[in-house]
């Protein structure tokens, strides 16, 4: 599938593209540009990137998506933005150009996080989800021999580290009033046993496992056991925390494995571990729930307004394809085929668990106006984390909040 074919325009130039990219978690800059070159090499397309931050990409997108003629001939897409931008039409659906044999060996969740009203609107590219990272160091001076199976024993650990002034805040995460806290909202809904919405999309974060998620992370505030730079602190800047040795233990998207086992970047390699996330000990279940996790899950899409839309596909079957998310193993390929290879096996060891985490993921809703009931959660969220109002009040007010919007 990677074997790519240069497009031409009338004159019988390579006809380039433009292509916005998140420059955060996921792929690094230098990892997608080194594909893109590759692609470029094969194909004669020339290839521009524009890389941007998470926060403003969706701007961008729905700027550029507006316009007469696109900005951008590839994107990448968030699944939280797949049922805004399929209704307004702003992307084309992909059905005709996957085979039946492509998606078998997709992985089903990431495939389905890019469908909506039964139609394919990205091709999957980033496996995106959270796992736990823990310094096995600091475990270990403890006395701890194992990372924690229930969000108990999770908090026994942090209390333990914190009262040895082993670590003054063993958890750091990304609190800040974005995208990010709603991501580790699900997580530690889930955890409990719960979800933000039902089946029909109404909300049920204000039912007892999200109200035990969110006092959890208050307690943890109050105990002293999270780093206070959490409630303004992004993915990225957990990640420098972490990596920097100033916490125990962070969930955090993929993207920080690499970088975390990587001397020049960081000073816990060698340190820093991989796993994952606990559940309650009230629904832990060592055969059928022990895990869980939330997807981030992106795709590459091409907006209908783009005037090279055979070479944007050309791109996205390239960088997508099995055989160059093998060769680039800092995330975890969209293939079952890359993941189960024995030759993926031995050069991640993990790969085995991240198989288990991507198995274990809770979604956010398929919502068009997704972005207006995120920003009201994340403010009712953030509240209750400053202490301004009880878990209970903040969840009550957000449910009724966004009601009106669904």
């Amino acid at each position: 599938m990677a074997r790519a074919e240069g497009v031409r325009d009338e004159g019988g130039a390579a006809a380039g593209i433009n292509v916005l990219y998140m420059a955060q978690a996921g792929y690094q800059p230098d990892t997608f540009r080194a594909m893109a070159e590759a692609f470029q090499g094969e194909t004669g397309i020339p290839v521009r990137i524009n890389f941007t931050r998470y926060d403003d990409q969706y701007q961008k997108i729905l700027t550029a998506a507006i316009a007469p003629i696109g900005a951008y001939d590839v994107i990448t897409l968030d699944l939280i933005w797949v049922a805004e931008f399929a209704r307004k039409g702003y992307v084309v659906p992909l059905d005709g150009r996957l085979s039946p044999e492509v998606q078998a060996d997709l992985d089903r969740p990431v495939l389905r996080a890019m469908q909506f009203d039964g139609r394919t609107w990205a091709m999957p590219f980033l496996a995106n989800f959270q796992l736990l990272f823990y310094n096995r160091r600091m475990l270990s001076e403890a006395g701890f021999e194992r990372p924690p199976a229930t969000l108990e024993e999770l908090e026994h650990q942090m209390t333990v580290l914190k009262e040895r002034g082993i670590v003054p805040y063993p958890w750091v995460d990304s609190w800040n009033q974005k995208e990010g806290l709603t991501c580790e909202f699900v997580w530690l809904t889930a955890a409990f046993g719960g979800e933000l919405f039902d089946h029909f999309n109404q909300p049920v974060f204000n039912r007892p496992p999200g109200i035990a998620a969110l006092e959890t992370m208050v307690r943890w505030l109050e105990k002293g056991l999270v780093h206070p730079v959490s409630l303004s602190a992004d993915e990225t800047t957990a990640k420098d925390l972490f990596v920097d040795g100033q916490a125990a233990f962070t969930s955090n998207w993929t993207f920080q494995d690499a970088l975390m086992k990587d001397p020049a970047r960081s000073r816990v390699a060698g340190e820093g571990e991989v796993g994952l996330l606990p559940v309650a000990s009230q629904v832990y279940d060592p055969q059928r729930f022990f895990t869980v996790s939330v997807s981030g899950f992106q795709g590459l899409a091409i907006p209908a307004n783009s005037r090279r839309q055979a070479e944007a596909w050309a791109f996205i079957r390239y960088v997508s394809s099995p055989e160059v998310q093998a060769q680039h193993l800092e995330e975890v390929p969209v293939w079952r085929s890359v993941r189960e290879d024995p030759e993926t096996l031995r050069r991640d060891p993990d790969m085995a668990l991240k198989s288990v985490a991507i198995a274990s993921v809770f979604h956010r809703p398929q919502l068009v106006r997704y972005q207006e009931v995120s920003a009201v959660l994340q403010r009712y969220l953030h509240l209750a984390l400053e202490g301004r109002m009880s878990p209970r009040q903040a969840l009550d007010l957000a449910a009724e909040a966004v009601r009106p919007l669904l």
